[in-house]
């Protein structure tokens, strides 16, 4: 006989895994010997059976318990699943309008230990509910390990390995997005465009050692200064840009003033000599309907005006 004509056979029976109750029962008994920790509750929520494995990771007590008094131990012990509320009233009422939502059910819980678990609940047509727990902590280190990896990555790609800021790239993706969002919402904010003023010679009478020194002075120096919500990248040699969303053009004038008068403040220890350095800035205010490379267009003739002009001054477009 030919494997197909078996199969065909085969096919015409009665299915081999209709469930009897003797089979029911062998498939019950596998289970509770197999270490796999399960729970049965009972249309009212009282535990009916729990395999170790459950009894253990629950912290069950002795005695009769409910779905009710198991949660509310391992809230007061701080034991088994981690439940993070001042009020467990109002937590057993949400889940209970989660349990028996749907004939079957999964989520992922994470318990107080550090572990995490699938939980998969069955509910039969009469109330009864079947829970099984499965141990996924592996795998859940896992997605944790690659998406730290993934983070750890962009980060790189994104961060200036100098001073630490956004390089170029990410700075002008993020000075897009500020561009659309303010199209959206008229929401005005100001560019700035930064050089160090006579960084060359810096570099010729000291070192490009000592330049990198003064580029991440100046790029610590300015992270400090700024407020939380400004962006600040090296977008060049020794040329910054700060894009100050709501900053309107005097108030990111001011807060650049602060800025240059801060660093000129600073001393700097190149090669035994102490050394101060001043920049000079143009500032763009962003009108609606401007484009990126517009208001950075904007931004740097008005750096080239106030280097014109003497240095260590800020220059204004428009």
């Amino acid at each position: 006989m030919s494997r197909r004509q078996n199969t065909e056979n085969l096919s015409s029976e009665e299915p081999l895994l209709t469930p009897t109750p003797d089979m029911i029962v062998r498939v019950a008994q596998g289970l509770l010997i197999s270490g796999r920790s399960m729970a049965v509750f009972a249309p009212d929520d009282s535990i009916r059976l729990a395999t170790e494995g459950f009894r253990t990771l629950y912290d069950m007590q002795p005695g009769a318990q409910t779905f009710d008094s198991l949660m509310r131990h391992c809230w007061q012990t701080g034991r088994g699943p981690r439940i993070d509320t001042d009020d467990i009233d109002a937590w057993l009422a949400a889940a209970h309008l989660k349990r028996r939502s749907q004939p079957v059910r999964e989520f992922e819980v994470d318990m107080t230990d550090g572990r995490w678990f699938w939980i998969s609940e069955a509910t039969l047509p009469d109330g009864w509910l079947i829970l099984s727990v499965a141990d996924i902590t592996s795998v859940k280190r896992r997605e944790f390990r690659l998406a730290t990896d993934r983070d750890a990555a962009i980060t790189a790609a994104e961060t200036d390995h100098l001073t630490g800021l956004y390089n170029r790239g990410a700075t002008m993706k993020r000075f897009q997005k500020l561009v659309e969002r303010a199209n959206g919402t008229h929401e005005t904010f100001c560019a700035v465009l930064i050089d160090l003023d006579h960084f060359k010679s810096i570099n010729d009478r000291f070192g490009h050692d000592a330049g990198d020194q003064v580029l991440v002075h100046f790029a610590t120096s300015a992270s400090a200064g700024l407020r939380g919500r400004d962006i600040l990248g090296r977008v060049g040699g020794e040329e910054f840009l700060i894009l100050m969303p709501g900053a309107d053009m005097s108030q990111a004038c001011a807060i650049v003033e602060r800025l240059q008068a801060h660093v000129w403040d600073q001393r700097i220890s190149l090669n035994g000599v102490v050394l101060r350095y001043t920049f000079s800035a143009g500032v763009a205010q962003w009108r609606h309907g401007e484009t990126m490379d517009q208001l950075y267009r904007e931004a740097d003739q008005a750096l080239y005006a106030a280097k014109d002009a003497g240095r260590n001054l800020i220059g204004r477009a428009g």
